[in-house]
């Protein structure tokens, strides 16, 4: 069994799933970290060069290798439950938790992490700022996190450490844990 962390960025998949994996003693895989070493460049140089479908090839690439594992805690990139494939794989072996929050805590989150803004694509095109994009995308994803997961988790006001200590506490009251 695996446990996929699955959301919007900003609400602490990596950071999290880190930290669950070192709890529970298994594996860790960010599925954007295996993208972009696989290729050699960063997610915002894919786009650049080669637009979002060269990225979703890549992207559900690092999904199917990552769902072969057992006892690994998976971040997967915020649009690979865009693909049903990319859910397929991920359920077959594994449950998955939809992390979220408010778009403007999302947003304020985004702006203090230097590293996703060097290496991430814009979120949407068209919208005038930050948190608006947050919400176009939460509006336009929200059908597919919905049939995607299997419980969902506000990060809203916690700390990292809270929220593993929930997800811990999710996943014992799931049976995925004992």
């Amino acid at each position: 069994m695996n446990v996929v962390l699955i959301g919007l960025r900003g609400t602490g998949k990596s950071t999290c799933g880190k930290m669950l994996a070192v709890r529970l003693g298994w594996l860790f895989i960010d599925t954007d970290e295996v993208v972009q070493e696989r290729a050699g460049k960063s997610i915002r140089e894919i786009f650049d060069e080669g637009g979002e479908p060269l990225f979703r090839q890549l992207e559900s690439e690092a999904v199917r290798q990552a769902a072969r594992h057992d006892q690994a805690v998976i971040a997967s990139g915020g649009g690979a439950i865009l693909d049903p494939e990319n859910v397929a794989d991920l359920r077959r072996q594994g449950f998955l938790i939809h992390l979220t929050a408010a778009p403007h805590e999302l947003w304020k989150r985004i702006e203090t992490d230097v590293k996703s803004a060097a290496q991430r694509p814009k979120l949407t095109a068209g919208a005038v700022n930050g948190e608006q994009e947050l919400e176009k995308l939460m509006l336009a994803r929200s059908g597919a996190y919905g049939r995607a997961r299997d419980v969902e988790l506000s990060v809203e006001g916690r700390t990292p450490e809270q929220v593993v200590e929930a997800i811990s506490l999710l996943l014992r009251a799931h049976g995925v844990l004992k």
